[in-house]
């Protein structure tokens, strides 16, 4: 293997890594700020910019597991992006009633805590810095210590409150879906095809339930053999 051209591969993912530990603990400060000056339901019209920018650059990953740039499957990477941007464009950006739902859950201290973006981002936002950071060490050789611990536990509650908030603000969005005809494509029409988008977010939606126990399951084991004693390890 040409060393320029591995050069060349490394630098360019440390790069990509850690721009978007950037672009998400980005997204994470402003949404929280939004949140404490502002009040949830100004949240979306502070981040959008940036949560568009931050979660299609994820597209890249796809593209790096496709041509060997990076170490990962192609299918899982594949659903695992698709999902996010489909929330992302498909719900929020295309239905705005999405983006002020909020379903409380809990009081604290007089602060409602609940289902709405404000979880989705802070699921996201702080799984994704870890994630990105993650990788930045690990393409330096080294990953501190809690770091990985921090990558191998995290989602035991953030991965729910995501795919708990994904689902409650598309079921918030799909009315306007349906009313609107948004990103639908109805017949009659020159080329003589319909596309019914509210039945294609049901649809994609509906994989989320064999989905969501794999992966999680998946990651509980990473989490095993990750965190695993050395002692444990080497039996």
């Amino acid at each position: 293997t040409d060393p320029s051209r591995m050069s060349l591969k490394k630098n360019y993912l440390l790069a990509y890594n850690a721009a978007l530990v950037f672009g998400w603990a980005l997204v994470l400060t402003v949404t929280a700020k939004a949140c404490i000056t502002l009040g949830p339901k100004h949240v979306y019209e502070n981040v959008e910019v940036m949560l568009l920018v931050a979660q299609t650059a994820a597209v890249m990953e796809v593209l790096h597991a496709m041509f060997g740039i990076a170490r990962s499957p192609v299918l899982v990477t594949a659903m695992q992006v698709s999902s996010r941007l489909m929330v992302v464009w498909g719900v929020l950006y295309v239905a705005p009633p999405s983006r002020a739902a909020f379903l409380p859950l809990a009081n604290v201290g007089g602060v409602d805590l609940g289902l709405g973006l404000p979880s989705l981002l802070f699921a996201w936002g702080v799984t994704e810095v870890v994630r990105y950071s993650y990788y930045f060490f690990k393409l330096l050789g080294t990953v501190p210590h809690v770091v990985t611990w921090m990558r191998y536990t995290f989602f035991i509650v953030l991965y729910p409150l995501g795919v708990a908030s994904e689902l409650f603000l598309t079921y918030s969005g799909f009315p306007h879906l349906v009313s609107t005809g948004a990103l639908s494509y109805p017949m009659p029409n020159p080329y003589n095809i319909s596309i019914h988008f509210p039945s294609i977010v049901v649809m994609f939606f509906l994989g989320y339930v064999p989905g969501f126990p794999m992966l999680y399951m998946y990651m509980v084991n990473q989490r095993k053999k990750v965190l695993a004693p050395r002692k444990a390890k080497r039996a």
